[in-house]
């Protein structure tokens, strides 16, 4: 086909092309593969079309209308998708290596096992060898890919530069001598994937599971990490100069804590909120401890006694809680996005909505937290936002979800006897069925 051809708009030829595809990848009988290759549709509208399988190998999509698309093994190789909209695409096993994929929006895309290597596709044109476009290698700059599936993805040597990855799964992916400089990796799942060698100067990982991640000689200098468990990683050859990670308390906790409780008191006329954003403080006994409103974003709070505190409208995101007790606990209004909750017990803590003048509620934010094993057990979680928590084999026995929001959250093996639901939205959660006492 001439590489110079092209298409300005889906004519009733192109669009029995794309019916013929899908007749061919659907397995019926008079049915044609679609080879698109090195022809231009940008702009086109291919939302929701199936091009599985099809050879797009040195197609320009750019800036292409391709929402929920079926591209599953589809031959990519080299095409420029520059701003093309894939949000909800499905590529799994798709062959994109050398692509550009530059500013493109990925976001809830599925790309397990795609292939993003470096690759240079060359095409024909006039009888002279020409590249297909000027990227020499994978290209996802800019790209936002939040929410994206990238398992088992192979991604050495890709160019990933300022991509929004936020939540993110790259479990297991190869991401060897990546480009990550400033990339947003925050609450991506990285269990397993290899980063050898990757530049991840001044990313930010915050939340990011790293469970048994590979990490020799990547570079992490000014990247943030905070709420990353770290346990399971070998950082003896990596690069952390200058990387945000929890420190020591850099003043006496009491004091902070008796100046939090005069600005309380004084409604912030006099002594100073309490901001222990990063603070390791695991393991301190901090029982019934007035922190309303303080900021703890990222702390340690590993082991720690919280048992009755006070801690309404304070900010815990990203805190790593591993094992903390907050029984009983004020936690109306709290934020406890992407915060590492595995094991904690939170019986009988009150996460009820907050009444904020000029709100009619203040509901406790627990999107994307990870609870399991936790004990919620007759906790107050009145319009709590459950969204993409984790509350694997969590013991919820008696517990007020009526009007939470727990879609697309997991719920394997969680035990849900006795939990008050009115009004509570299950859609889309993972395990549900299998739930103990689940009536929904």
């Amino acid at each position: 086909m001439d590489p110079s051809k092209s298409i300005s708009h889906p004519d009733r030829e192109f669009g029995r092309v794309l019916d013929l595809h899908k007749a061919f990848f659907s397995r019926v009988p008079g049915g044609r593969r679609a080879s698109l290759k090195f022809m231009d549709l940008s702009g086109l509208d291919l939302a929701g079309r199936c091009l599985a399988e099809a050879d797009l190998s040195g197609a320009r999509f750019r800036f292409a209308d391709m929402r929920a698309a079926d591209l599953r093994g589809a031959n990519m190789f080299g095409a420029d998708l520059t701003g093309a909209n894939l949000t909800g695409a499905r590529l799994e096993a798709a062959d994109l290596r050398g692509a550009t994929l530059r500013d493109t929006v990925l976001i809830k895309a599925d790309l397990t096992r795609v292939d993003l290597r470096e690759g240079m596709l060359v095409a024909a044109a006039s009888g002279d060898l020409q590249h297909s476009h000027e990227n020499k290698g994978t290209v996802l700059e800019g790209a936002d890919a939040r929410g994206a599936g990238f398992r088992h993805a192979r991604l050495s040597d890709a160019v990933l530069k300022k991509a929004d990855l936020r939540n993110a799964d790259l479990r297991n992916s190869i991401l060897a001598r990546a480009t990550l400089g400033n990339a947003d990796l925050t609450g991506c799942n990285l269990r397993g994937a290899d980063l050898t060698s990757a530049n991840m100067t001044g990313a930010i990982l915050d939340g990011a599971a790293l469970d048994n991640a590979t990490m020799v000689s990547a570079v992490l200098q000014k990247a943030s990490l905070m709420g990353v468990v770290l346990d399971d990683v070998d950082l003896s050859r990596t690069d952390m100069r200058d990387a945000v990670v929890p420190r020591p308390p850099q003043a006496s906790v009491s004091e902070i804590i008796a100046q939090h409780a005069r600005w309380v008191e004084n409604k912030g006329q006099t002594g100073a909120r309490a901001d222990l954003t990063g603070t390791d403080l695991a393991g301190v006994d901090l029982r019934g401890v007035d922190l309303s409103a303080a900021v703890l974003k990222g702390a340690v709070l590993r082991g720690a006694n919280l048992t009755g505190a006070l801690l309404a409208m304070a900010d815990l995101s990203l805190v790593d809680g591993r094992q903390v007790t907050l029984a009983g606990a004020d936690l109306r209004g709290i934020r406890l996005e992407g915060a590492i909750l595995t094991g904690a017990n939170l019986s009988e803590a009150r996460f009820g909505p907050l009444p904020i003048s000029g709100h009619v509620h203040w509901p406790a934010n627990l999107t994307y937290a990870r609870l399991g094993t936790a004990c919620l057990a007759k906790a107050d979680l009145t319009q709590a936002n459950l969204r993409w928590a984790d509350l694997s084999q969590a013991d919820m026995r008696g517990a007020d979800l009526s009007g939470a929001s727990l879609c697309e959250a997991v719920l394997r093996g969680t035990d849900l006897r006795g939990v008050k639901q009115e009004g509570a939205d299950f859609t889309g959660c993972v395990g549900l069925a299998a739930a103990k006492g689940v009536a929904v």
